[in-house]
């Protein structure tokens, strides 16, 4: 966090060094150095470790701060150095807080822009009462005061000397010299508190006041090319005030330089990026600016005046007052102030800003810089916060990380936007910090709940105007992977990083074709001067000013704001990326190191790009839209159709941008369902998907369910080394935006067949159990007339009229099993007659491999079906039902795990084990069958599972086949018996895992 100003190593090679805000100014007028300084802000996520066993044993919270490089330490620090600290606490249910900012997020949820009203967070999602009260006590009883608690309950401040922090925390302090000759001090150690009450911690802000914040200059440039326009002098002047319009007075019209060249107007820069330009543009919104410095109230009428403006610009003073600080007149403190307020000025003149203000950069503390976000957030005056403040991750505390995590997230449950500067050291956001050129990214940019926002070069205007990257002798636009956030749902399948890529999107950034403003600087001018500024602090407030654009808007009116961005943002590139966004694909930012390439689509140097805004505002604002519930008919494809397959991009990247990157441990595929492959585009419940993995990198599982709905703790897919290929069946819920989430926790590519889908309407057909029947095994002539292995050829099954399949029956319900295999193959089935499909129902991918899979395939004329073995494998199949147009509807779930042995008794050979269905998961008595996936995993030996209706006579057919050491899924859709239960019968000891999606009847 920002505090004082400390020097840092200058960029190789360059003339002129950045400075760390994210500033760049180039004087209009003038030619004297403008100097500016720095300050940063990062999140972090705290970790509690471990102490000695005991309710109230202490436990450290979080990690000790890092002496920075190059620092030395110079010993204690003195026992009554005044700290001001907040403990931070976690939300009273940190998921369910997640949950409902995607649930406000997705368009088709019933909450979808139904935000928290103001201060409505703490007793929704805020710590309890008994939390506040246990943390407040445990503080107390170590000797410390604490004050009240903030109005989200997130914190509670805390002032105290060193010694009696020290006391309370079980931490040291000692003072270290940084290579700038300032003194600060740091703890020692983690911060300790009894275990009763660490678990409600997240971290303890405050207890170091290191800082790495660094301030530098670019050169000034003169407004006139001739000479003739020059403003610079001692002598006062004054801006006349001009009518409304979207260019610029004769300051910036008369200096020689040209517009959409060497600047941009907020008229030209608004209508390259299809934003709106008027003088009550951005009406009724409200947008607040979150600052560490004075900002010159002159400077800012001046700017009003030469635009032709009258925007309401307010001050919100958080832990200073009206008058402290350094005063704005140095052409240093106040830029940064001056460039997100005038070009918010310049874009939304309708709106009203706020500029939240807290200590100067010089002296502020990660406790100041938390409280001003906290404010920010709190007061809930404003839908859109900007803020153009940032520290690399790497040197910003643990506490303090995760202590803003949970502001943001109040702020995307209360529909605020948060937009972040993404820095302007190219990948490597710590070099002014630490001197590393190591690639890191820069926070809050970084932040999940935030949206990052990178930098580019423009020239020209309209259809004519060319972007590239931002990356000059002057700075670079930040962007990279972060090493502290997960990856992110929302960028499943466009960012496929390890973590949390950023940016998320860019805008004009350089300034040598930058922004204009006004700033005051004593030395040159008793009155403020016209300048040229970039850097991604501009960047930030244009991608603010297009958000309020779009709250104003038509749509937004009718829809609701837009709120947290980034959820809406990503699906607006899968669905329309060329619309809604201008995709920059020349330039890298290496400014100081190697780093990244801009490239087409997603990159990690200008994110998704700049806004389209008629575009951008349509899919921001899009209606509220309603999921299809209740009793539903099956529609089978004639053919199984490819939704994803990320080894060739089928459904996977941006719109009209694939990426054939697999699938990354942790990361989330969203699968457009509704409208693609044959199905309608609304309307839909559910839909029956194969899901095959291949090239595994190692033992994972798949996770299926609706999207912008809570991520289950069920599994689909299971799979138990590298190398492999295996698929299964799922049966999935739609959700109102017409997408399901696949999830993975180990990478791999993921392929999605989907084989037909349940609707809410009476026009499909409906579903009839049966008690499982083997109609082929070629094990034992069963169906078939021979006992030799299949090699590269079809079976035709009869179907119809065998197993209790009527005439009448439409689609079956088989269960296919491979055994025996030689070496890779699969098996694709399909109605007999018709053309074989290109997707495939069973993979193998070694000798000796045992796997099952559960499929649905309509049946032809003539009574039966085709099965096609690639490779060589003998063949089983068992019938579980099948549709037709009597029968059952069918009903989706939300997923949930019903049965896992594993936490109790392996189920042991030759044994049966009676699950109770009705009443679990919202299900009713009555039900005829249910849809399950179930999972082997410990199997001690080969065998097999077979599931049947509770107090019927267990069948000779098996549902689930595997040889020793494997872990096997399959879905099963099991008849339920009339006491409500389903037996799982064995014979072989394995643990058994069962997840329930729907049920029949």
């Amino acid at each position: 966090m920002a505090k004082k100003a400390h020097a840092a190593p200058g960029r190789p090679g360059h003339a002129a060094v950045k400075t760390g805000r994210r500033a760049r100014v180039i004087m209009a007028a003038s030619t004297a150095a403008v100097a500016l300084t720095v300050v940063t802000a990062t999140a972090n996520g705290a970790v509690a470790q471990t102490g000695t066993p005991g309710s109230d044993a202490p436990k450290r919270i979080g990690t000790a701060p890092r002496v920075p490089a190059g620092a030395t330490v110079t010993g204690a620090t003195a026992s009554g150095t005044t700290l001001h600290l907040s403990v931070n606490l976690a939300p009273r249910d940190p998921q369910s807080l997640a949950d409902f900012v995607t649930a406000v997020s997705t368009p088709g949820n019933a909450q979808y822009h139904h935000y928290l009203a103001k201060g409505q967070f703490a007793s929704v999602f805020g710590p309890t009462r008994a939390t506040i009260a246990g943390v407040s006590r445990a503080l107390k009883a170590v000797g410390l005061a604490p004050g009240k608690v903030s109005p989200d309950g997130l914190s509670i401040p805390v002032t105290a000397t060193a010694a009696q922090a020290s006391h309370a925390f079980a931490t040291g302090f000692r003072n270290v010299r940084l290579k700038d000759g300032t003194t600060d001090y740091l703890n020692t150690s983690a911060p300790s508190l009894p275990a009763d009450v660490a678990a409600s911690v997240t971290g303890v802000v405050g207890l170091s006041s290191v800082n790495t914040v660094a301030g530098h200059h670019t050169a000034a440039r003169r407004a006139s090319r001739t000479g003739s326009a020059t403003v610079s002098g001692r002598g006062s002047r004054t801006v006349t005030a001009n009518a409304y319009s979207p260019a610029l007075c004769a300051d910036f019209t008369g200096s020689g330089l040209a517009d959409g060249t060497d600047y941009y107007s907020p008229g030209k820069l608004a209508g390259t990026y299809g934003m709106t330009s008027s003088a009550t543009v951005g009406a009724g919104q409200t947008v607040a600016v979150f600052e560490l410095e004075n900002v010159d109230a002159g400077s800012i009428a001046a700017y009003q005046s030469c635009v032709g403006t009258s925007t309401s610009v307010s001050t919100v003073y958080v832990d200073t007052t009206s008058g402290a600080g350094a005063p704005a007149t140095d052409g240093s403190v106040g830029v940064e102030s001056a460039l997100d307020i005038d070009d918010l000025i310049g874009l939304v003149p309708g709106a009203s800003i706020i500029d939240y203000q807290g200590p100067d950069a010089a002296s502020a503390t990660d406790q100041n810089v938390l409280d001003v976000y906290q404010r920010m957030v709190t007061d809930d005056q404003a839908q859109v916060i900007s803020t153009s403040w940032g520290e690399c991750e790497a040197v910003e505390s643990s506490a303090t990380a995760n202590a803003e995590n949970n502001v943001f997230a109040e702020a995307a449950a209360q529909g605020q936007s948060v937009v972040a500067a993404s820095g302007d050291d190219g990948s490597s956001d710590c070099y002014r910090a630490t001197g590393s050129t190591a690639k890191a990214v820069d926070d809050p940019a970084s932040q999940p709940y935030v949206t990052g926002v990178g930098g580019t070069t423009m020239t020209g205007s309209g259809s004519s105007a060319t972007q590239t990257t931002w990356n000059n002798d002057i700075g670079g636009t930040g962007g990279g992977v972060s090493s502290r956030w997960a990856p992110v749902v929302y960028q499943g399948g466009v960012a496929t990083t390890a973590k949390r890529a950023v940016p998320d999107v860019s805008a004009l950034a350089d300034p040598y074709t930058g922004y204009p403003i006004y700033l005051q600087d004593n030395s040159q001018s008793s009155s403020p001067l016209p300048a040229i500024i970039g850097g991604t602090s501009g960047a930030a407030p244009t991608w603010a000013a297009a958000i309020v654009q779009a709250n104003a808007g038509t749509a937004c009116q009718a829809n609701g704001r837009v709120g947290f961005l980034n959820n809406a943002l990503y699906k607006a590139a899968r669905s329309s990326y060329p619309t809604n966004f201008w995709d920059v694909t020349s330039g890298n930012n290496s400014t100081y190191a190697t780093g990244f390439t801009s490239a087409a689509g997603y990159d990690e140097v200008t994110g998704l790009g700049s806004p389209k805004e008629a575009g951008l505002t349509t899919a921001l604002c899009a209606a509220k839209g309603t999921a299809a519930t209740g009793a539903s008919t099956f529609h089978p494809l004639s053919s199984p159709k490819r939704l994803l397959d990320t080894r060739n991009g089928t459904g996977w990247g941006l719109s009209s941008i694939p990426t054939t990157k697999p699938l990354v441990a942790g990361g989330t595929a969203p699968v457009k369902v509704e409208g693609v492959g044959g199905i309608p585009s609304s309307g839909v419940t559910g839909v029956v998907l194969n899901l095959t993995v291949t090239g595994t990198t190692g033992a994972g599982s798949v996770t299926a369910w609706a999207d912008g709905t809570t991520k289950p703790s069920t599994s689909s897919l299971n799979w138990t080394g590298a190398s492999q290929t295996i698929a299964a069946s799922a049966t999935v819920k739609v959700a109102g935006d017409g997408v399901v989430d696949l999830s993975t926790n180990s990478t791999t590519h993921l392929i999605a067949d989907v084989q037909g889908y349940y609707t809410s309407t009476t026009t499909g057909s409906k579903y009839t159990a049966l008690a499982p029947a083997r109609l082929l095994d070629t094990r034992s002539k069963v169906g078939i007339s021979t006992t030799t292995k299949i090699s590269n050829a079809v079976v035709s099954l009869k179907v119809r009229g065998h197993g209790g399949v009527p005439t009448g029956a439409t689609s079956v319900v088989l269960n296919l099993t491979a055994t025996q295999t030689v070496g890779g193959g699969y098996l694709e089935a399909y109605p007999e007659g018709a053309t074989r499909p290109t997707a495939s129902n069973v993979n193998w991918s070694a000798t000796g491999t045992t796997i099952p899979n559960l499929v649905v395939v309509p049946i032809a004329s003539d009574g039966n079906v085709s099965i096609y073995v690639h490779g060589t494998s003998h063949v089983i199949a068992d019938v579980s039902g099948y549709f037709s147009t009597s029968g059952s509807t069918f009903d989706t779930v939300t997923p949930l795990r019903l049965l896992d042995t594993r936490t109790s008794t392996p189920l042991g050979s030759g044994k049966t084990l009676a699950l109770q269905i009705s009443g679990a998961d919202g299900i009713p008595a009555g039900v005829k069958a249910v849809v399950l996936t179930v999972t082997v995993t410990g199997t001690t030996g080969s065998g097999y599972l077979t599931a049947f209706a509770d107090g019927g006579s267990r069948p000779t057919a098996s549902n689930l086949n595997w040889v020793q050491g494997k872990t096997i899924s399959n879905q099963v859709i099991a008849p339920v018996g009339s006491d409500g239960k389903v037996d799982f019968y064995t014979n072989s000891t394995t643990n058994v895992i069962a997840d329930v999606a729907g049920y029949i009847g």
